[in-house]
């Protein structure tokens, strides 16, 4: 579990990719309801899944040692980590020799069917992003 305070490597870039979903979505809708915009952008594919690579590890292998690390996870996390396994497995099936970190390395940086992040979350960083808490490129 990350501690207060930390900011993951890719942050800047998940943040970037937010706000381009973002302003999409607003683009595409003809009554602007902040809730049902964000929920789009929730549900919006994005180009990885926005874990690190060794946390994404450290579940996969847990999973495959027969342990309950799900059980308390937030229920979007928790789908995104299945995802992130069903993937990893099934290209292990596929190349059972490979090592383990470098399929849960690929599979983290192939594109996610979505942000696997709640509307609220989604609307707090984009009230951060317009108010200059984050720094974005746009």
């Amino acid at each position: 579990m990350k501690h207060h305070g930390n900011i993951s490597h890719f942050a800047s870039i998940r943040n970037r990719e937010l706000y381009k979903a973002y302003r999409h979505a607003l683009a595409n809708t003809s009554f602007i309801d902040q809730r049902e915009v964000c929920r789009k952008v929730a549900n919006t594919p994005c180009f990885r899944f926005w874990v690190s690579e060794e946390r994404a590890f450290y579940i996969v292998t847990e999973i495959y040692k027969g342990r309950y690390v799900l059980d308390n996870m937030k229920p979007l996390k928790r789908e995104m980590y299945i995802e992130i396994f069903k993937r990893v497995d099934a290209i292990r099936r596929e190349n059972p020799d490979a090592p383990l970190y470098d399929l849960v390395f690929s599979v983290v940086n192939s594109p996610a069917p979505k942000f696997y992040m709640t509307p609220e979350s989604i609307i707090v960083i984009i009230w951060r992003i317009k108010h200059g808490h984050y720094k974005i490129s746009r």
